[in-house]
């Protein structure tokens, strides 16, 4: 009886196994079959996995910098003109990089840092989403990073992802159409046309929050030279008001904390001119250029 029964679960655990690797493998049209089951299932792909290819082959001198943050640190910190500069800039910036993703990237690579940019705004100090976490689990070039972030990440979404990265025989990444610079960055030529007039209420920190004092902890013990930086963003009257009373009184109780660490606040640095941000959360080239001028300025004043 016993022995049928253990037949009966290797039998179960072979099946699962053979449908995982299944799941995982065949794809239709450059998409894996899970992703057809569950879209919270990624494929490899995009910015991040070129992001990660670079970094695999990426190395560092005692003047290079990280940034790590989200889709503004992609697309805000331009290893060019760095290079310009003198300083040799990667950008480990990813879509929707949530701090809690970005603490366990500092920590896996904190061999490579010396020198760390931490990129800050409302809505990357609030809430973690799920969106940074399949990605970089999918795309992360070793597979401690995708462990590291499963660990700190377990929900059932992650654990499929987890898998998917494992049983995926012909890993074979998406195309990519956006402007990819080497070393992370993506570049945006667009002008904004239009201009939103939303409305904003109290600012709310959540998990991520607490995982900004914990990357500002982690470098200050490793002896990693670190600054916090917010780049210009559109803003309106109530936006404003939001940040300056709701936002950076809040932001201010984990910065006082470290009073060696600078903050760069260049929020409202720009004339607020649409020819200067690719849409109201993002900064066009011309946009880059002025605002990494700027940080530059800040870096070296600070050396």
């Amino acid at each position: 009886m016993l022995k049928n029964i253990s037949l009966y679960i290797f039998i179960q655990i072979v099946v699962i196994i053979l449908l995982v690797v299944a799941l995982s493998s065949i794809k239709l049209k450059g998409v894996r079959l899970w992703s057809y089951f569950n879209e919270n299932v990624i494929s490899e792909g995009g910015q991040a996995k070129l992001m990660f290819n670079d970094l695999k082959n990426f190395v560092p001198d005692n003047n290079s910098i990280f940034v790590i943050g989200s889709s503004h640190a992609y697309r805000g910190y331009d290893p060019r003109v760095f290079d310009k500069a003198g300083m040799k800039l990667f950008n480990m910036g990813t879509s929707g990089q949530n701090m809690k993703d970005s603490y366990t990237l500092l920590e896996t690579n904190a061999d490579k840092i010396e020198n760390l940019i931490v990129d800050v705004y409302p809505g990357v100090l609030q809430e973690v989403t799920e969106e940074s976490t399949l990605m970089l689990i999918q795309n992360s070039d070793k597979n401690n990073t995708a462990f590291a972030i499963l660990k700190n990440n377990v929900t059932i979404n992650s654990i499929n992802n987890v898998a998917a990265r494992l049983c995926d025989l012909y890993p074979k990444a998406l195309a990519y159409s956006e402007k990819y610079i080497a070393n992370g960055y993506v570049q945006k030529d667009n002008i904004l046309i239009s201009d939103s007039s939303a409305v904003y209420d109290a600012f709310k920190p959540g998990q991520n929050f607490q995982y900004l004092d914990s990357v500002l902890a982690f470098s200050l013990k490793n002896k990693i030279n670190v600054c916090v930086a917010s780049h210009p963003l559109k803003w309106n009257t109530a936006y404003k008001q939001y940040y300056n009373t709701t936002y950076l009184p809040v932001l201010r109780t984990i910065l006082d904390k470290y009073p060696t660490i600078s903050f760069f606040d260049h929020t409202f640095l720009h004339s607020n001119s649409d020819s200067l941000f690719s849409d109201a959360n993002h900064l066009n080239q011309s946009g880059v250029n002025l605002y990494n001028d700027h940080l530059i300025e800040n870096i070296k004043s600070k050396n």
